[in-house]
């Protein structure tokens, strides 16, 4: 059923690797990831560069087919979306410790890659969840039309995001992050070599507290910017309730970065209540671009008519239940107290 609609690519849409020449083979790990004990410990620098590590390490392999015919395997886009997202937290949680220069290049460029990969992730949604989930609900509509539509315009989408993925620029922003993280060919870091790194004495300091005060400011702000959107759903249109999405996976994506200066019993409650209010709105974003989608696809007005109330409905139920997820965050004066000092 369409309320079974999830924001991950379903496996029929997803390639086998014997399916796609391209591969999605992340770099080899960097070697045993950080416990929170030892995270809170270190100097905001090695802190970065360490994380920064971590994502750069699972930056898939894009390597183009002779005959350039196939495109790229979802499950390179998938690794690459999340390198990408967890890149752009750190560039944003830890721009003071950041040259502006090289600050404004990252997002630029980081953004530029999120973007070039966000058509195929929607035309794969579409054809792979979307879709078959209305199918099964309304089988008489002619689906054969919609079928040849939408496979081109997946089949277009792809092609876009191979041109970028495949692309020098694409090449050029790891390289880039490398050397803006001091990270080596073999995945060694060396916090001197960060070409990134803004000196000591201009950042809020290089010591755990000076990295603890500022876990604390960004914690806070981004679970400010959540009000008063998160409390009136219903009263906001699709377009705002995108931009409450968006203010959302910043407040997820920041306490994820900055888990060590959240205590234990606040860090999975608040983490997972955000993860859980991003999936029902993104679901909700889904069903909004196939709206969209309906507008051209070859049916009678009739045909898309009946699909079109049914994702309305879908909108308003991911809507309440969305409503009712947020309802469980947690106050500022119990959120504050759950942030650590040092």
């Amino acid at each position: 059923m369409v309320r079974d609609m999830t924001r991950e690519t379903s496996a029929a849409s997803a390639a086998s690797p014997e399916n796609s020449s391209l591969s999605a083979r992340p770099e080899s790990n960097i070697g045993t990831p950080l416990d929170i004990g030892q995270m809170r410990r270190m100097p905001a620098p090695h802190l970065l560069v360490s994380l920064a590590a971590e994502s750069i390490a699972q930056w898939p392999t894009l390597s183009a087919a002779h005959d350039g015919a196939d495109v790229i395997a979802p499950e390179a886009i998938h690794h690459l979306r999340i390198a990408t997202r967890r890149l752009r937290a750190l560039v944003d949680v830890f721009s003071p410790w950041l040259k502006p220069r090289w600050h404004r290049k990252l997002k630029q460029e980081l953004h530029w890659l999120s973007h070039a990969m966000g058509p195929a992730r929607d035309a794969d949604v579409l054809s792979g969840t979307t879709l078959p989930a209305l199918r099964t609900e309304h089988p008489d509509l002619d689906w054969g039309s919609v079928d040849a539509y939408v496979a081109k315009l997946r089949s277009d989408a792809h092609s876009q995001a191979d041109e970028a993925l495949l692309s020098e620029r694409q090449v050029a922003l790891h390289r880039t992050l490398k050397r803006a993280f001091g990270i080596d060919e073999h995945g060694s870091t060396d916090v001197r070599a960060a070409k990134a790194l803004r000196r000591a004495s201009r950042t809020p300091g290089k010591r755990p507290r000076a990295v603890a005060k500022h876990a604390r400011d960004v914690i806070r702000e981004r679970y400010v910017a959540l009000f008063p959107d998160c409390r009136q759903l219903a009263m906001l249109d699709t377009d705002q309730l995108h931009a409450l999405r968006v203010k959302i996976k910043k407040a997820r994506y920041s306490a994820e970065a900055l888990t060590p200066w959240l205590r234990k019993s606040m860090r999975t409650p608040y983490q997972d209540t955000l993860r859980a209010a991003q999936n029902l709105l993104g679901q909700l974003n889904d069903a909004a671009v196939a709206q969209q989608f309906c507008e051209s696809m070859p049916l009678s007005q009739a045909q898309r008519d009946v699909l079109t109330v049914r994702l309305d409905t879908f909108i308003v139920n991911a809507t309440s239940r969305a409503a009712h997820v947020l309802c469980r965050l947690p106050d500022a004066a119990t959120l504050d107290r759950s942030i650590r000092k040092r």
